[in-house]
């Protein structure tokens, strides 16, 4: 199942198709953590499965916001519970990642995103903004996944499910 997940979010990019592509790639965490670490409850285990495997260290970028498992796991819950594209920031707990502007991009693979802070007079942080390149963060997902799957395939023996594709019987 995770492969075929993998193989329609690509599809999805391809065609142009940025929100669903993003909204089932999302959900590429859940899997993936529950094969790695099935004892933890979901929040955890996804979280900790995207920063171990995708994300950044906070060390990286200093004083900027940094995509971390806690910014995806946010972003994952608006699109799947409420159909939104965006993070709740106050549910947010490092507070390094408290962003006052949140933007989804569009872009080459490449394009990472990017994240900014603004200090004050005083030289505390005023403001500090997040963008997030959808083609990326899909491509990033589907790639460490098909890796940990390759590495791991009998970690995802938990699906038990038959898809089957009645199109073709009446051929």
């Amino acid at each position: 199942m995770l492969l075929r997940i993998i193989e329609e979010v690509q599809k999805c990019i391809e065609n142009e198709c940025y929100i669903a592509a993003l909204t089932l790639g999302l959900t590429i965490p859940d899997i993936c953590g529950k094969a790695e670490f099935p004892d933890l409850g979901t929040g955890e285990r996804y979280k900790r499965w995207y920063d171990t495997h995708v994300g950044y260290t906070e060390y990286s970028f200093g004083l900027s916001p940094y995509i971390s498992g806690e910014v995806i796991y946010r972003l994952r819950n608006m699109m799947l519970h409420q159909g939104t594209p965006n993070i709740e920031v106050d549910k947010i707990r490092d507070v390094r990642n408290k962003v006052d502007k949140f933007t989804l991009t569009i872009a080459d693979v490449i394009d990472g995103g990017a994240s900014s802070y603004a200090r004050d007079y005083d030289g505390t942080v005023k403001s500090r903004t997040l963008e997030i390149n959808i083609v990326n963060l899909c491509a990033k997902l589907c790639a460490v996944a098909k890796g940990h799957y390759a590495a791991q395939p009998d970690s995802f023996n938990f699906f038990d499910y038959e898809l089957k594709d009645k199109r073709t019987e009446a051929l």
